[in-house]
């Protein structure tokens, strides 16, 4: 009886030594897994009915948030048919509508599903406690059930048709990749030594020195659950294994993903309009050498000021001033918006150039032409940047009488036809963003004849400023 208990031991310990050691694995040092954004990706089913050809519709309110921008997917949910792209505009303070940048072009339903997946790079990096020998591997795995598809997932990262092209690690020879949702493997090519620090990109075709350089399709981001202001947190767990699979390192890391933050500001609109006088004496484009490049000299001998035109005596000789009209004067109107469509500048008047005591008045057209030769006449011409050429005469052009190739054109508005003197479709217009713009040069300028009765003349010109907001 004692030879056979003998024997019982004997071959107890032979069968010991001949099973397989169980290796217990070690934690990873410095594990981290840092994705590039941490947005959850809003998707939400459509609230109600809507025909083609709207721009807003009602959505359930699940937390999910949609910034101006985001590029979204229209889906139909029962047959998982992709519907259109569509551009967010905005989303109401209580989450429950949905405004686009243009129509859609489906009838959607409470069956459609309204997604915009947010993709981010995973970097995992861990330092290795354990020797991974040549054919080991590191096995990522993510949380929740497998998904592949291209719209995002309530339980996971969905992979979105990843493959080992859009993987990368910090040693370009270390990674034979096999991906199969929700696991992402690197087989080791060559061994890597305990204490070496791994880089792995997930979404990213080319890296250096662990930094990727160019960034591929990636993981998409999981749906919001938790309250707002408040994470989800999923687990991603990383193993290191020998060519037989056993485990030699592992750990788990774990992954808050948060709405962004929405900063919003409010800039209020701003017009700025003024008009200086341009004194006698001076150039006309004193102020306004950029859009305006005419430069004849004012000579009435009065200073033009915000306020009054005084053309002072008008000559009945308009060549008698270096073949020039016999009295320019000239204002500097300055237009100052952060209107994004710009400004329009237009003019209205009381009437022509008149003597009230005998009625008599100078000629002057609401169509911009040059100047007569030789009738009492009188008038407004327009020169910056914003001026239509076509209108008023190009840029440098002179008050000459008709006859001139180069001939300023003049007009002169009515109480009920305004003329429109200068506009910049595009904002926001100021002169101290773009030199010339905004500024206009504005010359009065008279005629007279032998016909024209002795006695004051005058009228009155009101400019508006309209910015387009």
């Amino acid at each position: 009886m004692r030879i056979y208990s003998a024997l019982v031991i004997v071959a107890s310990l032979c069968l010991f030594m001949l099973l397989p050691k169980s290796v217990e694995a070690a934690t990873l040092i410095n594990v981290k897994d840092t994705i590039s954004t941490s947005r959850p990706s809003p998707s939400t089913s459509i609230n109600g009915g809507f025909s083609s050809g709207v721009s807003t519709v009602t959505v359930i309110d699940n937390k999910s948030r949609f910034l101006a921008s985001d590029s979204a997917r229209l889906i139909n949910n029962q047959s998982g048919a992709f519907l259109q792209n569509i551009t967010v505009a905005s989303q109401s303070s209580d989450l429950t509508t949905l405004y686009f940048t243009a129509n859609t072009s489906n009838a959607l339903n409470s069956t459609s599903v309204i997604a915009a997946p947010i993709t981010a790079m995973h970097v995992i990096q861990f330092t290795t406690v354990n020797t991974i020998p040549a054919s080991g591997n590191i096995l990522i795995t993510f949380p929740g059930a497998s998904n592949t598809t291209a719209s995002p997932s309530a339980t996971t990262f969905a992979f979105n048709g990843i493959t080992s092209t859009q993987l990368a690690s910090n040693n370009a020879n270390t990674c034979t990749w096999t991906v199969s949702a929700p696991t992402i493997e690197c087989e080791t090519n060559s061994s890597i030594a305990a204490g070496t620090t791994v880089t792995l990109l997930i979404g990213c075709t080319a890296q250096s020195g662990g930094t990727c350089t160019t960034q591929a399709p990636r993981l998409i981001n999981p749906t919001k659950s938790a309250t707002a202001g408040t994470a989800d947190v999923w687990k991603v767990n990383i193993v290191t294994r020998n060519a037989s699979d056993v485990a030699l390192d592992d750990a788990t890391v774990s992954i808050g993903t948060i709405d962004s933050v929405q900063v919003r500001a409010t800039v209020d609109p701003t017009l700025t309009f003024t008009i200086a006088g341009v004194a006698n004496g001076s150039a006309v484009n004193t102020g306004n050498t950029t859009g305006c490049t005419a430069n004849e000299t004012t000579n009435t001998g009065i200073a033009a000021t915000a306020t009054l035109i005084n053309l002072g005596v008008v000559s009945n000789t308009p060549t008698a001033i270096d073949t020039k009209l016999g009295n320019i004067a000239a204002q500097l109107i300055t237009v100052s918006t952060n209107a994004g469509g710009g400004y329009t500048l237009t003019a209205t008047s009381a009437g022509q150039l008149r003597n009230y005591s005998n009625g008599f008045a100078f000629d002057s057209d609401t169509t911009p032409a040059a100047f007569p030769n030789g009738l009492h006449y009188f008038g407004l011409n327009a020169c910056g940047l914003d001026v239509n050429t076509g209108t008023w005469g190009n840029a440098n052009c002179e008050s000459e009488i008709t006859g001139s190739s180069n001939a300023c054109n003049y007009g002169w508005p009515t109480q009920t036809t305004a003329v429109t003197l200068a506009s910049d479709s595009t904002g926001p217009v100021g002169n101290a963003v773009v030199a010339g713009n905004g500024l206009t040069t504005v010359r009065y300028a008279a005629g007279t004849d032998a016909t024209v009765p002795a006695g004051e003349y005058q009228t009155a010109v009101t400019y508006v400023a309209t910015a387009t907001f």
